[in-house]
């Protein structure tokens, strides 16, 4: 649900978003989760327990709450639900397409630590969802990136300026007796 006037925002409403993870005390290298950024839940998910805020226009400093899949024992559905709405998170703040495999792209899409999505700016949709005590609530319905003709229509009017990540050097493609 909005928390902002408790007003929700409307379904399908395009805006520039900042997501920041508010820390839940739960710490696992092997899950890249440090500084506490995780949150396990009482039924024993882990997930970030993350706000999305509105940055610009009519609904502007409205914001909701996102929870993102880590974990769960129960199946895989909750973490790659997860990792698809963290990747399209990456596409969209550096205006990469989602079928990009280009060295750039991939380079992009590496995280070593949830903490990098803390802070970050983005293109969404925001929708209208009901939660499990029935009453409705915001949620990021899609995240549009460069293939979305909205997400074009920010970036060239300069609404949206996507950051760029500077890929790794280059490993050379000559065997090392050949240097």
């Amino acid at each position: 649900m909005s928390e902002k006037h408790n007003i929700l925002i409307p379904d399908g409403t395009i805006a520039l978003l900042q997501i920041s993870v508010r820390p839940g005390g739960y710490n696992d290298e092997t899950l890249c989760l440090e500084a506490g950024f995780g949150t396990q839940a009482k039924s024993g998910v882990i997930y970030l327990r993350s706000k999305v805020k509105i940055l610009a226009g009519s609904h502007k400093d409205k914001s909701f709450s996102v929870p993102i899949g880590i974990f769960s024992d129960k199946g895989d559905q909750w973490r790659d639900r997860g990792r698809e709405l963290v990747r399209e998170i990456l596409n969209s703040s550096q205006g990469l397409s989602a079928s990009d495999n280009s060295r750039r792209a991939v380079a992009g899409r590496i995280i070593k630590s949830y903490s990098i999505l803390d802070g970050i700016c983005f293109v969404g949709v925001v929708g209208v969802t009901k939660n499990q005590r029935g009453k409705e609530e915001n949620n990021i319905s899609r995240v549009l990136n460069g293939d979305h003709e909205e997400y074009q229509d920010l970036v060239s009017s300069k609404k949206f300026v996507p950051a760029r990540k500077v890929p790794p050097p280059s490993e050379p493609s000559s065997p090392m007796w050949r240097r």
